[in-house]
């Protein structure tokens, strides 16, 4: 009884396998392979020094290569007989390799028995049988890759719906954030108008405070001015009586004095006097003289009693004095100097003067009003 024959292994793709079974198929009707021991010896080995780029030892072709990766064509491998391969030349103590030839052969396995050739209706079973194989790998091929197109389409599906679950997270989310940024600038706003009404109430409290403040300061302020008016006032009637009561008393000294000069010497028309000009700022201290006459009275002003050859200023008297007067008759910068009065001439000039005592003041006011022909 023949041992059944082992199914190889099929790897690779259908057209691989395909080409396989018909190389198969038209192995046949070879003659099997006899192992010879003689012709399959291996090659006599190579010298050292090339052992390790050349190796004529030939691998057997067997069942298994024919089941990983089998022939697609017949390979002929025959080499003339009249070509031999040479080695490089040796030294004469060692003969020259010499690669012998081997027959060509078809791989198959070892102490395989004998193969009948198949018969038309084999061959169109075996066939049949491949179409079949064929076939069938064909339907789970098809399977497989709707099976796959299924996968996919299902995995898509799935990713499309977590995406559009993600995207409708997303949304929600952002219409929270919406929401709650919304929320928040409400809150501001209210916040802020908050703060406005209360800045402007506080404004409007303090333009009032302001307003009633200022009332109140206009209030003490015309109150101020009535009671510094009534106090002027009263001062003013009070100056007024002092005045009238000054000038009367000084009308008294100077009819007093006015005897008591000309009923004396000539010493009685000289002394000092502190004067300013009309042209100057500055207040100087004269030694004066008057110097009586029917048509020019004069006053001379020195520097000292030793130097009165040239006088340094003269004032005019006869007809040309207008008055004497004192500072609350419009010279209110002589108020602060005391024993001061001023004379007005009719031109217009102004002498301001003062004296060192009351009394020197008025001796000074009976000679000027004199010799000027005025009435005091």
């Amino acid at each position: 009884m023949d041992a059944p024959i082992p199914t190889p292994k099929r790897k690779g793709s259908l057209f691989t396998q395909f080409f396989t079974l018909r190389r198969r198929n038209e192995n046949v009707h070879l003659i099997p392979y006899v192992h010879d021991p003689v012709a399959d010896a291996p090659p006599p080995p190579p010298p050292p020094k090339d052992y390790n780029r050349l190796s004529m030892h030939r691998p057997f072709l067997g069942d298994e290569y024919i089941s990983e990766k089998p022939l697609l064509f017949d390979l002929d491998i025959r080499v003339p007989t009249q070509q031999v391969l040479m080695a490089p030349p040796h030294p004469p103590s060692k003969p020259m390799p010499i690669l012998r030839q081997t027959p060509p052969r078809v791989p198959a396995k070892a102490n395989s028995p004998p193969t009948m050739p198949l018969t038309p209706e084999e061959r169109a079973q075996r066939r049949l049988a491949a179409q079949r194989q064929s076939q069938r790998e064909k339907e789970a091929m098809l399977r497989e890759e709707h099976e796959r197109q299924e996968t996919r389409k299902r995995e898509k599906e799935e990713q499309e719906c977590r995406e559009r679950e993600q995207e409708e997270r997303r949304k929600a989310a952002l219409q929270e954030e919406l929401r709650a940024a919304a929320l928040r600038k409400a809150r501001q706003e209210r916040e802020e108008r908050e703060r406005e009404d209360r800045q402007l109430q506080e404004l409007r409290e303090r333009k009032q405070l302001e307003k009633e403040r200022r009332l109140q300061h206009t209030k003490e302020l015309e109150r101020w001015r009535a009671e510094q008016l009534q106090r002027a006032e009263s001062q003013c009637s009070e100056k007024q009586e002092e005045r009238r009561r000054s000038a009367e008393g000084r009308r008294v000294r100077i009819a007093r004095l006015n005897e008591e000069v000309f009923s004396s010497k000539a010493d009685q028309m000289v002394g000092w006097v502190t004067v300013q000009a009309p042209d100057m700022l500055a207040w100087k201290r004269r030694y004066y003289k008057f110097e009586m006459g029917h048509a020019d009275s004069k006053m001379l002003l020195y520097a000292n009693p030793r130097e009165v050859v040239k006088p340094l200023d003269i004032l005019p008297l006869d007809g040309r004095i207008e008055s004497l007067a004192e500072w609350y008759e419009g010279f209110e910068e002589l108020e602060a100097i005391p024993h001061s009065f001023a004379v007005r001439c009719v031109d217009g000039v102004e002498w301001r003067l003062y004296a060192d005592s009351a009394e020197d003041k008025d001796r000074l006011l009976v000679l000027l009003s004199e010799a000027a022909g005025i009435i005091l």
